[in-house]
């Protein structure tokens, strides 16, 4: 500093010794457990004084402005021997007066440290010459990494988040089951914009544009919440992969219920029975552990029944070489690794046909695996199953384990034709947006419910029997957390039209969805608007449909080829037979 600029404020530099700006001994103020407090009050705004010591604080003028420099120990120092930290305060000069300022002393030390470095500043020069200065490295320039102009999303940021605002609100006032999802889930719509938005600004690529946009609609645990995009010609293109087997859940424990034969997995040495350890090095027990945080599902227990169905099956890039999975399974207490190569083949024989009649002895059994495609084609795949049923009514099992819904209609004709007259599964209630009036035509008729605004009054869940009469044997119905949507609907119709449930829980997913058109990416999002009961009114939608017999699988049962669900249902459908099953 120079000499003149000290002579200026000398009168101002007796303060540091105890003295304030008035000349006056500083009034001392109790000591505190982390030191001592000094007041000051600041000099007029037309002073010519520009810097000012009081205790350990160093205050500077700039313009009408009072900044002030505190030194003292790092927090919990009570002797000061940490090296000390700064923090900078500012207090306007309106008027004369302006003040007071408070200090905290920590220590001596801090303001020894405070007194040599205001020495040094008005000592002029160092006695000794200053270190040299090492030339600075050469800086090296942050480039942005490449990105493809086919995955650059080609809208701005503020438009991205309008698009979240706009499918937010889309949800707010149409989605049937915001209220169930904010009891079990915690959902809150505002928050998880708030989570989001800042995600949604930076993704200026597809790929995590919609990462971003899934994780959003997924933190409503239901399924039928879904965004989708149809891909651009020149975007890079998957293909679906599978390792060969299938696996199963079976309390707790990921087991091998299937391999198929020529498959990797058989030539890796895998087969039914083995307990799955371990999926490329990470254990099955921490999946395990997290599944209550998988989002696209309304319960644990279909969450759970998703990763046994999926981790198998996968996507990859279709022109990327395909690289071995390390699988690590459990036979007899040998815990082993193994490499399964995945295949672009399908399963031996293909997919099984959606709905199929067998016989396990006499009993009848139909497996329905799915309630897809036009009502018209499943009334002419099930007509003739019917008829062989009801010619020889020995019992007859349903399985609808893994039938992951469809239509409700088909739901509805495929119950009535096992029953003469009406039965009534449960009620349905809808969501009256206009957006849900628009989707659907039937439902721009419904009545709002006076006791819940904004709902339309319950709806019956009915199928019209269009049987001759009612099938006059045993029938039981095996269920599990894959059934789902539409195939809960069956399930609560063939419950009122005397069959008996017996399995697991349902998945707890009732939907019909609309579609909402997003105004930017025209990516669609279905929003479903409609929810369903039971006969007492429960929800289906996170909870699902409760089995009368609750039966699991389980290790040895999967290993000795056994279906412990499927033998009991059996076993009912016998019940009412002249002569037992074998």
């Amino acid at each position: 500093m120079s000499s003149s600029f000290q002579e200026a404020n000398a009168p101002v530099l007796r303060a540091s010794s105890g003295e304030n700006v008035a000349g006056q001994r500083a009034r001392r103020q109790p000591r505190s457990a982390t030191g001592r407090i000094s007041d000051t009050r600041l000099p007029d705004s037309r002073s010519p004084r520009r810097w000012v010591v009081s205790g350990n604080t160093l205050m500077l003028r700039f313009d009408s402005t009072w900044r002030g420099v505190t030194h003292h120990g790092l927090p919990g120092s009570a002797s000061g021997q940490h090296a000390p930290v700064s923090r900078e305060r500012s207090w306007p000069t309106d008027r004369p007066g302006d003040g007071p300022v408070r200090c905290m002393l920590t220590s001596m030390t801090c303001r020894a440290f405070l007194a040599l470095a205001l020495a040094a500043c008005g000592s002029g020069p160092a006695a000794h010459p200053a270190p040299a200065v090492q030339a600075a490295p050469p800086v090296v320039p942050v480039t942005e990494p490449v990105v493809a102009a086919t995955d650059r999303v080609p809208f701005s940021s503020e438009e991205r988040v309008a698009e979240l605002a706009f499918l937010r609100d889309a949800i707010r006032d149409t989605y049937a089951h915001l209220e169930v999802k904010k009891q079990q889930w915690g959902v809150d719509l505002d928050a998880l914009f708030a989570r989001y938005e800042p995600r949604i600004r930076a993704a200026e690529t597809w790929t995590r544009y919609e990462a971003a946009m899934v994780g959003f609609v997924s933190e409503l645990h239901d399924a039928h919440v879904a965004w989708r995009r149809k891909r651009g010609a020149s975007e890079a293109k998957r293909r679906i992969v599978r390792l060969g087997l299938d696996t199963k859940l079976a309390k707790g424990e990921l087991i091998v219920s299937n391999v198929w034969k020529g498959s990797s997995a058989e030539a890796a040495g895998l087969a039914v029975g083995d307990r799955i350890v371990a999926i490329d090095d990470e254990p099955v027990d921490r999946r395990m552990a997290v599944l209550a945080t998988v989002r696209s599902a309304s319960r644990v227990e279909a969450a759970a029944y998703d990763f046994a169905e999926g981790w198998p099956v996968s996507r990859a890039a279709i022109d990327a070489p395909l690289r071995a999975r390390q699988i690590t399974r459990e036979r007899a207490g040998a815990v082993v690794t193994v490499g399964v190569l995945p295949e672009t083949t399908g399963r031996p024989g293909g997919e099984p046909p959606a709905i199929e009649l067998e016989h396990d002895g006499p009993i009848a059994v139909l497996r329905v695996r799915s309630l897809e495609g036009p009502v018209k084609k499943l009334v002419e795949t099930v007509g003739p199953l019917m008829e062989a049923i009801f010619a020889a009514p020995h019992g007859l099992v349903i399985d609808l384990r893994g039938n992951d819904g469809g239509f409700e209609d088909n739901a509805r004709a495929l119950a009535a034709r096992l029953v003469a007259g009406d039965v009534t599964g449960g009620t349905t209630r809808v969501r009256l947006s206009q957006r849900a009036r628009e989707a659907h035509r039937a439902w721009q008729a419904l009545v709002e419910d006076p006791d819940r605004k904004g709902w339309s009054v319950a709806q019956p869940l009915t199928a019209h029997g269009v049987a001759a009469g009612r099938y006059p044997a045993n029938i039981a119905v095996v269920i599990d957390a894959g059934c789902r949507s539409s195939c809960e609907t069956l399930a609560l119709l063939l419950r009122e039209a005397g069959g008996r449930l017996i399995g697991e829980r349902t998945g707890g997913a009732s939907g019909a969805p609309i579609t909402v058109v997003l105004p930017s990416s025209k990516a669609t999002v279905t929003i479903p608007a409609r929810a369903m009961y039971d006969p007492h009114g429960a929800p289906i939608e996170g909870f699902g449909v409760a089995p009368d017999d609750e039966i699991f699988d389980d290790r040895a049962a999967i290993a000795a080829g056994h279906d412990p669900a499927f033998d009991a249902a059996v076993a009912w459908a016998c019940q009412r037979q002249a002569s037992p099953c074998p």
